[in-house]
C-alpha cells in the first residue's frame, strides 16, 4: 500500500470563495490561537493510513516539533528539518539525505503547522458538533472540504479539544479511497526548543550520504 507521507497529506491549495460556518470558524480561530500563543509545541502522535479499496491498513507512531515556520518531523523511515530557509530529508533505509531550499510556497505546504491555518486561506468549513474522541473525552469536531475539483482530497475532519483547544484528531478523506487517521497523543508546550533542534546535524549521522539539491 502506498504510504501517504504526514506533511503532504496535511496540505492543498484552496480558492479564495468558499462557503464558511461560523461555529466552525469560532473553534478553527480557538485553536489557531492556542498554537500562536503556545510559542512552541513537541506533538507525539499516531498515523493510521488506510487503503479502504484493498482493505489494507498500516499505522505508526511518530514525533513532530514545531516553532513558528520551523519543523523537525520523525517517523520511522524518514526524518525531516526545517530551519525556515534550508530542509534536509533523511531517508532512514538509504542512509541518504537530500538538501534543498524550498520556495516560500512549497515551504508553506510542507509545514505541519498550515494545519492551523489552512481554514484562512479559503475553503468550505462545517461545524459537526460536539463528539466523543476514542479516548472517551468530549471534543468539538469540524470539516473543511476543498473546492478545487483537481483536488485529490474529498475533506478533512478534525477533531478539536475544547480544554485547551489544540486537534486530538485529523482524519483526511482521499477521492482514490485512501484515508489518513492522525491522533495526537500528546502535546508539549515548549517555547524553548533551541533552534538546533531544527537543523539537521551531520554530526549525529557521520555514515549517511549528503545529496545538495539546491
Amino acid at each position: 500500500m502506498k504510504r501517504i507521507c504526514i506533511i503532504s497529506c496535511l496540505f492543498l491549495a484552496f480558492p479564495a470563495f468558499a462557503q464558511k460556518d461560523a461555529k466552525a470558524k469560532e473553534w478553527l480561530d480557538k485553536s489557531s490561537g492556542a498554537f500562536g500563543k503556545a510559542g512552541a509545541l513537541s506533538v507525539d502522535f499516531t498515523l493510521n493510513i488506510k487503503d479502504v479499496s484493498n482493505k489494507v491498513a498500516e499505522s505508526f507512531d511518530g514525533t513532530i516539533d514545531l516553532k513558528d515556520t520551523r519543523f523537525h518531523l520523525n517517523v520511522p523511515e524518514m526524518e525531516t528539518w526545517f530551519d525556515g530557509k534550508t530542509q534536509w530529508v533523511l531517508q532512514k533505509v538509504w542512509d541518504e539525505v537530500n538538501v534543498s531550499e524550498p520556495t516560500a510556497q512549497e515551504a508553506q505546504a510542507l509545514n505541519p503547522a498550515v494545519i492551523f491555518s489552512i481554514y484562512k486561506k479559503g475553503c468550505n468549513y462545517q461545524y459537526r458538533g460536539e463528539k466523543t474522541d476514542i479516548k472517551g473525552r468530549k471534543v468539538q469536531e469540524v470539516e473543511l472540504m476543498p473546492q478545487a475539483k483537481k483536488s485529490d482530497m474529498e475533506k478533512i475532519v478534525m477533531q478539536i479539544a475544547p480544554g485547551d483547544f489544540l486537534p486530538v484528531k485529523i482524519h483526511i478523506f482521499y477521492k482514490n479511497k485512501l484515508e489518513n487517521i492522525i491522533h495526537i497523543n500528546q502535546y508539549r508546550k515548549n517555547p524553548n526548543l533551541p533552534d538546533s533542534v531544527f537543523v539537521f546535524d551531520k554530526k549525529k549521522y557521520p555514515n549517511v550520504e549528503i545529496i545538495d539539491l539546491r
